[in-house]
């Protein structure tokens, strides 16, 4: 990091940590939610300080002790019970990441179509899975104004050769069209599977994420809302599919057997212990998590207010019936402003922003080695090439945000052509 990064804390004032025994040359000490000193680095994501830090080793210990298992038992049990009532689902089965919840989703269907429609702003794990699994891919365009999925897109795509649609509630903002997504579905006698991964304690209309889709899907990898390392789960109110996903991810074996029937062609995609005492700890929490995210994003609301005024840049926001988790939080850059130059000037503050799939799913060399993509998505595509995502995670303070996000507004101020100020350039569709 620029040595300028290092001495830099709030609104400019400098203290030398040169001589800090603490420091360690990378990261700031894990604090509380919101509270402690203010720090003179500002990472993009990470999975925070674990609270129920007692408890955590007490229950590791007795497994250090052999006195408790070491996979498949009682923690697994209960994190999934304890998030699936969360959630209001009937049945939750852990898998070892959420690559792995999407994947035994998918083999669990069957007597359906041969493609799979995703959207094309989210992770290679939304196509590889459906590869894998042994279906076609078929790419979404999405709505530039929030990023998830579009409805009309995936009605002029989907047909009775669909088995699923994949929508991804992208940045923690839940898809307000999930709802009319899962009817059309239903119309074509698909499957709606909710991608959670960003999405842990989130709602709309009171509802949360992952409780609309016939399935739904959670990450808990390290910069998650709720983490495991790594980790995922799959959520259903479907009887027979919960048995075949909870079989597939145990290598086929049929829970509702008596005796070693691996009645399923299935894979090891079992969550440890370990992993599930690290959800438990932080589960009864995930709603302290999203209040302290939510006040950051406020906090930068205001500060890009006066950005969005002169058509530089607007939040990618959640609409009023959403309660985001704000895993990320997305700004949508005017056309003509570099996001790199915009990045390399914070780095040298110390401050990290990053973008959300660059390139896009559709564009990734597994893709384009199957599937010719050219001109799919062109408004989508070119949303997600004029985004940027700031810091927020439950380890930055309010004053962090305030700094950092007048911070952005400055450079994005400097990297302005003075043409584009007031030229109301913002695509807000």
């Amino acid at each position: 990091m620029h040595e300028q990064g290092r001495r830099r804390t709030l609104r400019g004032n400098r203290i030398d940590r040169s001589e800090d025994p603490e420091r360690d040359g990378s990261r700031r000490s894990a604090r509380s939610i919101g509270g402690g000193p203010m720090t003179d680095e500002y990472p993009i994501a990470t999975g925070g300080s674990f609270p129920g830090k007692e408890w955590i080793l007490a229950a590791i210990e007795r497994m250090l002790d052999g006195d408790a298992a070491l996979t498949m038992a009682e923690h697994c049990r209960a994190f999934e019970r304890e998030v699936a009532d969360s959630v209001g689902r009937e049945h939750g089965i852990t898998t070892n990441s959420c690559t792995s919840a999407l994947e035994t989703s998918l083999r669990a269907l069957e007597d359906r179509g041969e493609e799979v429609i995703v959207p094309i702003q989210t992770f290679a794990a939304n196509a590889s899975s459906v590869l894998t699994a042994g279906y076609e891919l078929r790419f979404a365009d999405i709505e530039p104004a929030d990023h998830n999925i579009s409805l009309e897109s995936v009605a002029d795509k989907i047909s009775d050769d669909t088995a699923a649609v994949v929508a991804v509630h992208f940045a923690g903002n839940v898809c307000e069209r999930t709802a009319e997504l899962r009817e059309l579905c239903e119309a074509h006698d698909a499957v709606l599977i909710e991608d959670c991964s960003h999405a842990h304690g989130a709602t709309i209309d009171g509802r949360p994420a992952g409780s609309i889709g016939h399935l739904a899907c959670f990450s808990f990898y390290a910069t998650k809302v709720l983490t495991t390392g790594e980790g995922g789960m799959v959520l259903t109110d479907d009887d027979t599919l919960a048995r075949r996903v909870a079989a597939i991810r145990n290598r086929g074996l049929d829970p509702a057997s008596d005796d070693a029937r691996f009645t399923f062609l299935g894979s090891n995609y079992r969550l440890s212990e370990f992993a599930a005492v690290l959800g438990r700890s932080q589960l009864e929490h995930v709603d302290e998590f999203v209040v302290h995210r939510n006040e950051l994003a406020r906090s930068y609301d205001d500060r890009l207010a006066e950005l969005t005024a002169d058509g530089l840049a607007r939040p990618i926001a959640p609409p009023s019936n959403v309660r985001s988790s704000y895993w990320r939080y997305p700004v949508a850059l005017a056309s003509g402003l570099d996001r790199e130059r915009i990045r390399d000037r914070l780095a040298a503050d110390g401050i990290t922003i990053d973008w959300a799939y660059d390139p896009p799913l559709h564009r990734q060399p597994f893709v384009t080695d199957r599937y010719d993509t050219d001109g799919v998505a062109p408004e989508g595509t070119a949303a997600m090439g004029r985004h940027i995502c700031l810091p927020i995670h439950r380890d930055l303070s309010p004053e962090d945000a305030a700094y950092v996000g007048d911070r952005v507004v400055e450079t994005i101020r400097e990297a302005a052509p003075s043409a584009t100020v007031g030229a109301k350039s913002l695509d807000r569709r």
